[in-house]
């Protein structure tokens, strides 16, 4: 279809030369081709001779196939297609620097090969975003064996200088890769590594490193985790409980935690003791509510300004103790409460009486989200809780969607129980919400 339509337009190579946006210079044109796909800028170099060649100049390779990556874990076919399609575009590439090079595509190390030249290139055209996201679907995962491994190689030092953000996904990297590697990028910013295997300890120490935004998720094979003399602002940790060490790390504002199945379990407020007053922004895994809310106690946050909790909600246990969290943040500003369902039944025919929790004024507290909402009695209640008491809430947002398999496709039955949490919500929050608040049913 491309090549009928190119050769239609060498035709007439002027059919689009007297419009308005072919007038403007080149770089505004680039400009604007660097705001859409790929594949997108490569048919618009069809409108006339004038545009041939013009999207061989944007500045941002996005090499992204997420619809998809759910169905080809298997098929080598597509794989050697979308290898040939990165390798077409980068011999087409002309311009002389990229801010980002993103691969994404279930690919392992069968395909090393291409990796690494593609990782070559992004490094000689000095990247400042590099972005590797190599597996499937979030519910499948291959052995660590059969990953690609990242290269460090002393030839890429030169090339490195620039890059601001290094995200990894479904890679090995060894500690003495990684570490080389951050030796040469004296530029890198945020680190990010999502089941990423070979490493035991990462280090971030010394005000000397720029970085600002650590991300480790689901990384199996880390037990030790050092911020030390740091200037980082943002840190995210999920995965199993190791040993967290962070001290002076006078800028950390923004943290998230899930450690095992209860962050709280896992004593993150004596890791976080060095910065928990700084904190303006916290996100907590607690997937075992009861044993967690019991035993452990939640410290004053007197500077946090956004709580978001990731809770395991089992049968229809309570959630109001979660409304003593936020009590204990006085200028809370947005609390959201993400509910990941772990026994998925029916709602039962015979409800419990709701409950109260004690009033709390929550003065500066205005927008509360509810994610996984399912229509029973303790999600109401945590919902109307909030509705009575907190006096500046604006917004309350109600969100019945699965929480964790956000990319997987809806069965029937799934539809059909969030069209009933949906009318659940409504019938029980609809009449209860005051003028001055917005309710939101997504």
């Amino acid at each position: 279809m491309y090549s009928d339509f190119a050769i239609k337009c060498d035709k007439k190579e002027t059919f689009y030369g007297d419009d308005c946006i072919s007038r403007l210079p080149d770089d505004l044109l680039i400009t604007i081709l660097s705001r859409l796909t790929l594949k997108e800028a490569a048919v618009a170099s069809f409108l006339s001779r004038r545009w041939r060649y013009l999207w061989t100049n944007v500045a941002s390779l996005d090499f992204d196939a997420d619809d998809k990556l759910d169905s080809i874990a298997a098929d080598h076919e597509l794989r050697t297609k979308y290898i040939g399609w990165v390798n077409h575009v980068l011999r087409q590439h002309r311009g002389p620097t990229l801010d980002l090079v993103r691969i994404c595509f279930d690919l392992d190390n069968r395909s090393s090969e291409a990796i690494d030249n593609w990782v070559e290139f992004a490094t000689a055209k000095r990247v400042q975003r590099l972005e590797l996201d190599l597996l499937g679907s979030e519910e499948t995962r291959r052995w660590p064996t059969n990953n690609y491994t990242f290269p460090c190689k002393p030839g890429m030092s030169t090339g490195l200088k620039r890059l601001k953000a290094l995200s990894l996904r479904g890679v090995n990297v060894s500690e003495e890769a990684l570490d080389c590697f951050l030796l040469m990028c004296p530029e890198l910013q945020k680190l990010s590594l999502c089941s990423v295997e070979g490493l035991k300890k990462v280090k971030v120490v010394g005000f000397k490193r720029p970085l600002k935004c650590l991300e480790i998720d689901k990384c199996l094979g880390i037990d030790t985790i050092e911020i030390s003399n740091s200037s980082i602002v943002s840190f995210s940790y999920e995965g199993p409980v190791i040993d967290l060490m962070i001290s002076n790390a006078p800028v950390l504002g923004d943290v998230s935690i899930g450690e095992g199945h209860s962050a709280l379990q896992a004593d993150v407020f004596g890791q976080l003791s060095c910065c928990l007053y700084q904190l303006e922004s916290l996100r907590l895994n607690i997937y075992y509510t009861k044993e967690s809310t019991e035993i452990f106690s939640f410290p004053v946050l007197p500077n946090l300004r956004q709580l978001i909790l990731v809770v395991g909600a089992w049968d229809d246990d309570s959630l109001l103790e979660f409304a003593y969290f936020v009590n204990a943040c006085p200028n809370l500003n947005r609390f959201a409460l993400k509910l990941i369902w772990m026994s998925i039944v029916s709602p039962p025919n015979i409800r419990r009486e709701t409950r109260r929790a004690p009033k709390c004024a929550h003065e500066h507290l205005k927008l509360v989200e509810i994610g996984g909402y399912y229509g029973r009695t303790s999600d109401a209640e945590i919902a109307i809780y909030f509705i009575e008491n907190a006096v500046a809430l604006q917004k309350i947002v109600i969100d019945p969607r699965n929480q964790v398999l956000n990319r997987s496709p809806l069965g029937v039955a799934q539809i059909e129980r969030q069209e009933s949490a949906r009318r659940h919500a409504r019938e029980h929050l609809g009449s209860k919400i005051p003028p001055q608040l917005k309710l939101v049913i997504l």
